[in-house]
């Protein structure tokens, strides 16, 4: 990886070909680059059937590690547990296992999918800026 020590990296997660009806998220993480070690959040919103979009965020960890072959150089995973809001009439949220994996390419572009209870959502990924 090119980067040393400790450092910050945001992942957005976008629908796949931009499909409509899936969900999206943004992954902010500390990535120790002598390990690979990510830790940080997870932020999203599902749209799925329904006018009012469900939200969740999680606490996740995982690795990320460098490939040497061909053009996706990086690819990583996270899981954890996410806390879900419940869409109108109804009101809380709900716990539900989280996981993300994704692969990057030397301009941290690429490919990925995360899941949210047993729905899973295949997205194109990209390095957010601030």
């Amino acid at each position: 990886m090119s980067q040393s020590g400790l450092y910050l990296l945001k992942l957005a997660f976008t629908p796949q070909g931009g499909a409509v009806g899936s969900g999206s998220m943004t992954l902010a993480l500390t990535v120790n680059a002598s390990t690979g070690a990510l830790h940080g959040q997870a932020q999203g919103t599902i749209h799925e059937g329904t006018q009012h979009p469900q939200t969740f965020s999680a606490q996740v960890s995982g690795a990320m590690h460098s490939t040497g072959f061909g053009s996706i150089i990086r690819v990583g995973s996270v899981s954890g547990e996410a806390g879900v809001s419940v869409p109108p009439p109804a009101i809380g949220m709900y716990l539900a296992p989280f996981s993300a994996s994704f692969g990057l390419d030397a301009d941290w572009n690429g490919q990925g999918q995360f899941s949210v209870g047993s729905d899973t959502y295949k997205s194109d990924v990209k390095r957010a800026d601030d």
